[in-house]
């Protein structure tokens, strides 16, 4: 997408009223697809261009994130225009207006924001299950084996070609040893998942959230990956995300969401076994950088080993007290 300059943007901006006089735009890079373009006012906006949602998965998207956040203050809505739309078509490209969260992000929780983290996305859960999730994806847990082996046989060659460098180095053994497991004859390909599924928020780790100056969450931003899953995956995504399945800080996090909502072993076990599958065939970032050159995505290539996640999950398994295997 071609980024608009300047007085473009001015024009755009001039859509939402509450902007006031704006005194400077910066482009921020918060991702590695949507563009982001932060407003200095009297107070603090960012400006959203949608990159993978159609206009009817943003409005619906909208109209949730607005009904949510009469309920749960902490969720950030899209701003009005001055025609009440809250999104706007300008060259071609979709726009939206956010204002800024409140409180402050941070990198490494604590235990008791991980555990103010886990009771918050348990209150999301339960106002997304009184939402229609028709129009967001459900995701299918199965790859066919030999075409996925395929698939990261071409990221390997693509990563030799590569010029050298730390990033390179860890994509490459990474790969390497993702292709290895999933070679196995020990790995698994598909997944039928076994509980109910309902809308989540499908992006939940600590670059979307914000919390105040008593560790509770003030702030949740990033719809873009409403999706119809079982509410335990989410649970686990976000501890694989935000902890790497740290067991005191996951169990801290699950201790906080089951004190909103209850989570049975089964449920538990069924989230772990979905993200699971999906984790260990996960190669999103390993795309981006060196099939499609977004080198923005580097930031998603973790600088460790590539371990299975039936072995992540026995740690926290272990701490609580659940010792069910999911592979």
């Amino acid at each position: 997408m071609q980024l608009i300059n300047a007085r473009e943007l001015n024009r755009l901006l001039m859509h939402w009223p509450c902007i006031g006089q704006c005194s400077s735009i910066e482009k921020i890079e918060c991702g590695a697809v949507n563009v982001t373009y932060k407003i200095h006012a009297a107070r603090v906006f960012f400006l959203r261009c949608y990159q993978t949602l159609t206009d009817d998965q943003i409005l619906q998207s909208h109209q949730i994130q607005r009904s949510l956040a009469t309920q749960l203050p902490f969720v950030v809505a899209p701003c009005f225009t001055d025609k009440e739309l809250t999104l706007i078509k300008f060259n071609g490209a979709s726009y939206a207006l956010y204002p800024a969260a409140h409180g402050r992000s941070v990198s490494e929780l604590s235990s008791v924001q991980a555990q103010s983290a886990g009771f918050a996305l348990a209150q999301v859960h339960s106002a997304l299950a009184l939402h229609d999730g028709s129009a967001f994806p459900t995701i299918t847990l199965h790859w066919e084996k030999e075409a996925w082996l395929l698939k990261l046989e071409t990221i390997i060659k693509r990563i030799s070609q590569a010029s050298s460098c730390e990033d390179s180095y860890w994509a490459m053994r990474r790969v390497k040893q993702q292709r290895e497991h999933l070679a196995s004859n020990n790995s698994e390909h598909q997944y039928e998942i076994a509980t109910q599924r309902q809308l989540i928020h499908g992006d939940y780790h600590q670059a979307n959230l914000f919390f105040d100056r008593h560790s509770a969450v003030s702030g949740l931003i990033d719809w873009d990956l409403l999706q119809n899953m079982p509410p335990a995956y989410d649970v686990i995504r976000a501890c694989a995300y935000m902890f790497q399945m740290d067991p005191l800080l996951s169990s801290a996090f699950i201790d906080g969401y089951t004190l909103q909502l209850p989570l049975t072993g089964e449920e538990l076990i069924d989230g772990a076994r979905a993200w699971g599958m999906y984790a260990d065939h996960h190669i999103w970032p390993l795309e981006q950088v060196y099939l499609h050159n977004n080198v923005a995505a580097k930031r998603f290539i973790p600088h460790q080993d590539f371990v299975p996640f039936s072995q992540q999950w026995c740690r926290v398994a272990h701490h609580l007290k659940n010792d069910k295997d999911i592979r």
